[in-house]
């Protein structure tokens, strides 16, 4: 009868098994860990990439454009980059977020009532529909061109502050001008008055009144003379009488004459206003200031053409010869 015995093997060669298992594994896991670092390294920037970034955000946020500069502070903020350059850059994104203004838009038609379908472009940039969401935008002049649904475009200017956060722009579709009449220019009202008889005028009187002093002064003062004269003629000094006689009697004869002149001008004068008072075509014109002129048109004798604009202050005469 045949015994079969089992193989049994040494601890010895148990011992050498398990130790070369445990070699294969530590260097597969260190293969693994070698040949996945460069590519943990390669996901991130480089140290030259990291300085770049934080050299151009700082240009960048000195310009005022914090968006721009806000990318280049998240590249050098982070965990791959030095860790100053990190810590630095990290702060600066976070400054760039506070001081990022944002804006939302509300369109409102020619009644008031708010578009919701209108889409509008912040200066260079693609249309983008009307949202109630806050769109973060760099301080500084901007211009909205918003078009709405019906084709109706309008643009609104406006300035954003560094800080200002969710600042309502509204913007106002406008009617269009209501066209400008021009007020008619009003003229004087003339109407014809009707002629009410015979009638002297002021100055008429007055010019009469002149007439009679002139005839009295000439008539008194020529008498006066003549009677300085028979006196004289009566004494017997003529022609040797003294001077102070005769320049007495002089002295009335040129006051007379004076007098004379001044009535034939008053006479002269209460006939031509008289006429004129009386005869052509009479005209009231009312004026602005609620003034009654009258104009009269004379044509006779060696006169072609005389006017007299007279008023209740005033009288005018101007003609042609």
């Amino acid at each position: 009868m045949t015994m079969f015995r089992s193989a049994r093997r040494p601890r010895s060669q148990w011992r050498s098994r398990h130790t070369l298992l445990a070699l294969v594994s530590g260097l597969s896991a260190a293969s693994t860990v070698l040949l996945t670092a460069p590519s943990a390294r390669a996901a991130g920037p480089s140290r030259d990439e990291c300085i770049a970034a934080a050299d151009d955000g700082q240009k960048l946020r000195d310009d005022g454009k914090l968006s721009a500069a806000r990318d280049k502070f998240v590249v050098c903020a982070t965990k791959t980059c030095p860790g100053i350059i990190a810590k630095s850059c990290a702060g600066w994104r976070d400054d760039a977020d506070r001081d990022m203004p944002s804006i939302t838009f509300r369109v409102l038609d020619e009644q008031g009532k708010e578009l919701i379908d209108a889409k509008v472009a912040i200066d260079t940039a693609t249309e983008q529909p009307i949202s109630a969401k806050a769109v973060p935008l760099d301080p500084g002049a901007h211009v909205a061109h918003v078009r709405r649904a019906d084709g109706k475009t309008t643009d609104e200017n406006f300035l954003l502050r560094p800080g200002e956060k969710n600042r309502m722009i509204e913007i106002h579709f406008m009617p269009p001008p209501a066209p400008v009449t021009p007020k008619p220019v009003p003229t004087p009202a003339t109407t014809t008055v009707a002629s009410d008889g015979f009638k002297v005028p002021l100055l008429g009187w007055v010019g009469l009144g002149v007439f009679v002093a002139g005839g009295v002064t000439t008539t008194v003062f020529a008498v006066m003379a003549k009677g300085d004269e028979s006196d004289l003629r009566s004494r017997g000094c003529a022609p040797s009488c003294p001077s102070s006689d005769k320049d007495s009697i002089n002295t009335k004869l040129l006051v007379a004459n004076v007098g004379m002149g001044v009535g034939i001008a008053g006479l002269g004068l209460a006939v031509v206003t008289t006429v004129l008072a009386n005869t052509g075509n009479k005209s009231a014109t009312t004026g602005s200031a609620g003034t009654m002129q009258s104009t009269k048109t004379v044509q006779s004798g060696g006169v072609s053409a005389l006017h007299v604009d007279a008023s209740p202050s005033t009288l005018w005469l101007s003609g042609s010869f």
